[in-house]
């Protein structure tokens, strides 16, 4: 069977410091097409490597990566974001396995960290830490709690999606808005979970610096609540869709449903803290309905948000810190 084509599909945001670097590995990895869906229309020349502008002024990731698809003329579509980097071999692997598996219409992979600067990190937040993607074929796909925290190494950058698949999700990608990475993986398990692939092979660069790893970093306990209720509405309207897909397609009782629901209500929960909106009757709701001991961190915020939410506002404060830490740069190792 003939190999695919691939097209890389970078999205950007205003952010201009990383991607030319980020369109560069894409043309080093041998991408038969490059978009680059930006909001701004500076200048943007990369010797050697041929790519496409595609305007974008919607905000959202979801808005972004919905209008790259549809543009996309290769018939594996390949996610990257402005500040990060895929490795020389990426589209090879990419190629070789989805000609291996015609049923295959996800595909994701472990990454490696990096600072801003481009040099190996290790990094202790748990969204890129502690996953094992060879556990996905031993756990059930109902069992999305597992599959989250436990084998999905999850992250836009690593994404790459079989187009004529895709293009039936876009309509949910864009109504979720964000969590575009987390999104891809739920509706592949709602519609099709034999043609799901992860791998522990890390095929992209992550770069964690300030702007992306965490909204504690660099800014003052005021201007994180602002940021952190932003990106908690976000993700219960993302969940929020998925739940209804969900419901839909698997009904309430099933795994994957109920767990989208726990997580909406834990957003709403950390949104309503932050903007002090009824924060106690948010922490009843979060502690009937949320995840509960699953989620030891946000049961004990609500509970304490119960007593008083200004220390349940300190407890999201200082995990967040904790959560994003990094240690130095790894001896001996090039970028």
């Amino acid at each position: 069977m003939a190999e695919p084509t691939v097209t890389a599909v970078i999205t950007v945001q205003d952010r201009r410091e990383f991607v030319r670097s980020a369109i560069a590995s894409a043309g080093a990895a041998g991408a038969d097409e490059i978009l680059v869906v930006r909001n701004f229309s500076d200048p943007l020349d990369v010797p050697g490597v041929p790519f496409t502008d595609v305007r974008c002024d919607l905000v959202p990731t979801g808005a972004k990566q919905a209008l790259g698809v549809e543009r996309a003329h290769g018939e594996i579509v390949a996610l990257l974001d402005d500040d990060d980097l895929w490795e020389p071999e990426k589209v090879r692997r990419l190629r070789a396995e989805f000609a291996r598996r015609p049923e295959l219409v996800y595909f994701d992979h472990a990454q490696r960290a990096i600072d801003r600067e481009g040099r190996p990190v290790a990094a202790h937040h748990d969204e890129y830490v502690g996953k094992d993607p060879t556990r996905f074929g031993a756990t059930a796909p109902e069992d999305l709690w597992t599959l989250t925290e436990r084998v999905w190494p999850g992250n836009s950058s690593s994404t790459a999606l079989r187009r004529a698949w895709a293009t039936e999700w876009l309509g949910a990608l864009r109504e979720a808005e964000w969590a575009a990475d987390f999104v891809w993986f739920a509706v592949a398990l709602l519609d099709r979970p034999d043609g799901i692939a992860l791998s522990p092979e890390p095929l992209t660069r992550l770069r964690l610096h300030g702007q992306n790893m965490s909204q504690s970093r660099g800014v003052a306990a005021e201007e994180f609540r602002r940021r952190h209720a932003e990106q908690n509405a976000r993700w219960a309207r993302a969940y929020g869709v998925l739940h209804r897909l969900a419901l839909e397609r698997r009904g309430p009782t099933n795994g994957i449903t109920r767990y989208l629901a726990e997580n909406v209500v834990g957003f709403e929960f950390q949104r309503d803290l932050e903007r002090g909106e009824h924060p106690r009757r948010a922490a009843g709701r979060a502690l009937r309905e949320g995840p509960g001991l699953r989620r030891r961190g946000l049961w004990a915020v609500a509970w304490a948000s119960i007593l008083a939410p200004s220390l349940g506002r300190r407890m999201l404060y200082r995990a967040s810190e904790r959560r994003s830490s990094v240690a130095p740069t790894v001896p001996g190792r090039g970028a």
